[in-house]
């Protein structure tokens, strides 16, 4: 009897086949990413954690107290955003359904620290100190960003002391329409920006109501740096 080795027979792989492997793996690497990116925003809307960074940046008073409401650590820097317990409902316009409007909170504070990227130049002149903005949001409030929603009354700027220095602070007063069926509410906006230690510092009071004014110059008056 004659001993022989039988040979394993390949099977070739079409074309098509590799294409469902391949896409079988990105797929996979997709929802991992997907997953962690979950995981991250339910992170960054956790209440306790989004007061701890606000906390870790400033302290505060809001007026009636206040809850965290979105924090993260993005590239060296934080922001946070916390609200306050209290809220306002805007009245329904006339001829809209008789739907109850959503309560808003009173008083939001935004708070943000990010370090400055110096831009690159040809020459060896000293650059001009870097101008702080806000390019995290242009609207009346992290929550509400439409710009268009925010009808300025008046503007004006107050030299005013944050952390020990004095700071241009933006002031603006109007109204804010947070929905088509809703009259617009009482809207005052502070918003201070300033660089310290190679770093952008932004500090935005929204506040709604018929005390908004009050409240954002109290919570403004309360800011203590950390």
């Amino acid at each position: 009897m004659n001993d022989f080795v039988e040979t394993p027979v390949e099977y070739p792989v079409s074309i098509w086949e590799g294409v469902a492997i391949t896409a079988g793996a990105v797929l996979l690497v997709i929802a991992g990413l997907a997953g962690l990116g979950i995981k991250a925003l339910g992170n960054a809307f956790d209440a306790e954690r989004a007061e701890a960074i606000a906390q870790s940046l400033m302290t505060y008073e809001i007026p009636g107290g206040s809850r965290g409401f979105f924090g993260t650590n993005i590239g060296g820097g934080k922001m946070a955003v916390v609200t306050s317990i209290a809220t306002v409902t805007p009245a329904t316009s006339p001829g809209a359904s008789p739907q109850s409007p959503q309560s808003i909170p009173t008083v939001e504070l935004f708070l943000a620290r990010m370090p400055l990227v110096a831009p690159e130049t040809a020459t060896e002149e000293p650059n001009p100190s870097p101008e702080p903005r806000n390019e995290l949001f242009s609207g009346f409030s992290f929550s509400f960003q439409d710009p268009a929603t925010f009808q300025v009354n008046e503007a004006r700027t107050e030299e005013k002391p944050v952390c020990g220095m004095i700071t241009p602070v933006e002031i603006q007063q109007g109204s804010l329409t947070v929905a088509s069926d809703a009259a617009p509410l009482p809207a005052v906006k502070y918003e201070a920006k300033r660089v310290l230690d190679d770093e952008s510092h932004i500090v935005v009071i929204s506040a709604l109501g018929d005390r908004a004014a009050e409240q954002a110059n109290q919570v403004f008056n309360s800011l203590v740096c950390q």
